[in-house]
């Protein structure tokens, strides 16, 4: 699962990235410095799997994890092309979801692109971009089924209905959620093939927007500008001080919280932006009891156990036989397998079961 970070250039996409993933990459103050897509992987901090594991006393602990993907920053006209902007609309249509990042910090040594500190200019012009990536799209694909539309093909006059009223959808709006609603009000009756274009637009994809600040803003302005920007998305807006979480990195904790107090930053909005970013690719945890180590996994929403003996090795796949799940939630009441046996609260279930998040699985298979 990758979660692609996207902004206009200097709003600080590369210190987001480097922090989330304590991984140094090129960072300049000019644009197009991250041509290439940098890929971190981020361990995702697990009360549950923290309980487990002081309950069992395993010898190895495995958290789930998400990649974050940084990608170069757009500027008005990557749709056509400019600042490499097709190859960097690509790497965005790749992710399974978007964090936005917006600039609200005051830096002249690192020049604005539009040369002022404004988010909701900044969502607009990405926006833009994203969307006119997506009306080329759906116009090659008009193009492909007029023919057969014109010649009285049924499925095909739908479709050209179908991605009309899209089009027209994007023509006048600039809100993706709301883009995004429309779509899926629209995709009642449609085929594999259209239901898989839909799916490559950017603007179907969810989006978090993350509001880049320093020590400087006031909190209440800060806060304005979060509601603000909520209310002109509709989505998600989170909070987070890259800089400043950066620099923290090379004091001891207990200096890190004096400096936190002084400056007046609170200590969870990393942990926020992890598990909100989790959110955002609607996934749900489980885990696994292998030997000496207990694991957490992500997986998608709506997913089977069948899905998840795959996502752990193809062989449980292969060979898959049933499943043994337990919630985690009745685990807690009762931390002892042999009770949850006894009492019927561990059930056997087969290839079709449906993952719910904090099941504890434990799959059996024949070994190929």
């Amino acid at each position: 699962m990758e979660i692609g970070i996207i902004g206009l250039p200097n709003v600080g996409k590369s210190t987001v990235f480097s922090l989330l993933t304590r991984i140094s990459v090129g960072i300049d103050k000019f644009p197009f410095t991250t041509i290439d897509p940098n890929v971190g992987v981020v361990e995702v901090a697990d009360e549950r799997l923290d309980f487990l594991a002081e309950v069992l006393k395993p010898k190895k602990k495995t958290y789930a994890f998400i990649k974050f993907v940084d990608i170069a920053g757009l500027i008005k006209g990557a749709s056509k092309g400019e600042g490499l902007g097709n190859r960097f609309l690509s790497n965005i249509r790749s992710v399974d979801g978007i964090v936005h990042v917006l600039r609200i910090f005051s830096d002249s040594t690192v020049a604005s692109s539009i040369n002022k500190i404004d988010p909701i200019e900044e969502i607009k012009i990405i926006n833009s971009e994203l969307l006119l990536s997506d009306i080329q799209i759906l116009e090659s694909y008009l193009e492909k089924i007029l023919p057969k539309a014109n010649s009285g093909d049924k499925r095909s006059k739908q479709n050209l209905e179908i991605v009309k009223k899209i089009e027209e959808k994007i023509n006048f709006s600039i809100n993706l959620k709301e883009i995004k609603n429309f779509i899926f009000e629209n995709l009642k009756d449609v085929d594999k093939e259209l239901f898989y274009l839909i799916n490559t637009l950017l603007c179907v994809k969810d989006v978090i927007y993350l509001l880049n600040y320093d020590e400087m803003i006031e909190r209440n302005h800060l806060l304005e500008t979060k509601q603000k920007v909520e209310e002109f998305t509709g989505s998600k807006v989170l909070l987070l001080n890259a800089k400043f979480e950066m620099n923290l990195l090379e004091f001891p904790i207990e200096e890190q919280k004096k400096l936190r107090e002084e400056y007046k930053i609170p200590d969870d909005e990393i942990k926020n932006f992890i598990k909100e970013s989790v959110g955002v690719l609607n996934l749900v945890t489980f885990y696994t009891i292998v030997g000496e180590e207990f694991r957490s996994w992500f997986i998608k929403k709506n997913s089977t156990v069948l899905d998840a003996a795959g996502k752990i090795h193809t062989d449980m796949k292969e060979g898959f036989i049933n499943a043994e799940v337990v919630n985690f939630n009745d685990f807690k009441e009762c931390p002892d397998f042999k009770v949850l046996h006894k009492n019927g609260l561990i059930k056997i279930v087969g290839k079709d079961y449906v993952v719910k998040d904090g099941d504890i699985i434990k799959i059996n298979f024949r070994k190929t």
